[in-house]
């Protein structure tokens, strides 16, 4: 039984909005041993590399054979991530041998361009609306909470912002690997 199974501790649900904003403010360096540890969730092994001289490798995943390979962007609300990033990052597996995968997270969103280029480059986007869908869907706001001491996430937080929920995007994400 994982740590994960044997935690019982309650969370209240934050808003998707007060979760991006939280996220958005963050150091970027941060914002890699976040994402780090919301792949290590996903049940990934991850060692985070972002520093300098990391190549544009911020976190190594790996699942037994596969590895993946993931660049994190820490980006404010009028951010876009366009299609020469996705050219630029999806050259990463040329870096490390055995790379089954090239994710793009980013706090922000990407262009058009850059999502009709990604499938033909086999490069995951992952924007900020889908990161927030993976934490909520998997309800691991304790990975949240080890990020942000300033804030506790057992006490009242802003309510649900009352979007539609969309309750596939774990099953898309591991999709994506498998």
């Amino acid at each position: 039984m994982s740590d994960r199974e044997d935690d019982t501790t309650e969370y209240a649900t934050p808003s998707n909005e007060y979760l991006r904003r939280r996220l958005q403010q963050m150091d970027p360096y941060d914002f890699e041993l976040f994402i780090g540890d919301v792949w290590t969730y996903l049940g990934w092994d991850t060692r985070v590399v972002g520093e300098p001289g990391d190549r544009g490798i911020d976190v190594i995943a790996t699942d037994g054979e596969d590895k993946q390979l993931i660049q994190a962007k820490r980006y404010g609300p009028s951010t876009t991530v366009g299609s020469p990033e996705v050219q630029q990052y999806a050259s990463l597996r040329l870096q490390e041998e055995d790379v089954k995968q090239v994710t793009i997270v980013t706090t922000g969103t990407f262009s058009r361009q850059a999502k009709d280029l990604a499938p033909d480059l086999d490069v995951i986007l992952v924007d900020g609306e889908n990161l927030l869908g993976i934490l909520e869907e998997l309800e691991a706001f304790e990975v949240f909470a080890k990020h942000f001491d300033d804030i506790s996430l057992q006490e009242d937080t802003p309510d649900a912002d009352g979007g539609e929920e969309d309750t596939g995007v774990v099953d898309r994400i591991r999709g994506w690997f498998g």
